[in-house]
């Protein structure tokens, strides 16, 4: 039993290290074509506000808000896109990327393909600062193309709400059981699975909702 509790505690040890835990933050380029803001925004929305205040800093030429579905054909960056205090020039450099993504991993393995479609080097991808190592972790892991993905952190109010109170506590168990998992289990799994559905929709279609499907 020593020799197997040894063994877990050399292979959790060895796992945290593969996975970047002591890994620098990544330094951010002055300038990309494209910042990606990543779906899980919960109520907030701050990641959006990040990548609009990157947008307006000049320090992309063009915001893409990433929305998987909640539910009767809605996605969550139509919901994030006209919360957003959109001017007419921010509309002309927003888009949405709508997709069926149901993790990061998915949202990972899409951003690869499609950014380096696009001729991206380097995109700069906001999530909330909680999720930046995770998810820096995760872009790293699947990143096939060349294109290198940089992690800007947002804030996250109820993150910050800490253990004791209902919202933070049930978020922060969510999140280290998400990173026990990847951490020891998922980043050795192949890398496997085909892209999901996804389509961009911008100008007009921009945080449009569907009509609904059901009649009286």
């Amino acid at each position: 039993m020593r020799l197997v509790g040894l063994a877990l505690i050399v292979w959790t040890g060895f796992s945290v290290f593969e996975a970047g835990a002591f890994r620098a933050p990544d330094a951010l380029p002055s300038h990309v074509r494209h910042v990606l803001v990543l779906d899980g925004q919960g109520p907030t929305g701050n990641r959006a506000l990040e990548g609009l205040r990157l947008l307006r800093d000049r320090r992309a030429d063009t915001l893409v808000l990433s929305g998987t579905e909640v539910g009767g054909g809605i996605v969550y960056s139509m919901i994030w896109s006209r919360m957003l205090p959109l001017d007419s020039s921010d509309r002309t450099r927003t888009l949405e990327l709508r997709s069926g993504s149901s993790s990061t991993q998915d949202e990972a393995r899409l951003a690869d393909s499609l950014f380096h479609a696009l001729g991206d080097d380097t995109v700069m991808v906001v999530t909330s600062a909680f999720h930046a190592w995770r998810a820096g972790s995760v872009f790293r892991r699947v990143g096939r193309s060349g294109t290198v993905f940089v992690v800007v952190p947002a804030p996250d109010p109820i993150w910050d709400k800490g253990w004791r109170d209902r919202e933070g506590l049930k978020m922060r168990l969510m999140e280290w059981t998400k990173r026990l998992h990847w951490t020891v289990y998922e980043q050795w799994r192949p890398i496997h699975g085909s892209r999901p559905w996804h389509l961009f929709a911008r100008g007009a279609d921009l945080g449009r909702f569907p009509e609904p499907a059901w009649t009286r």
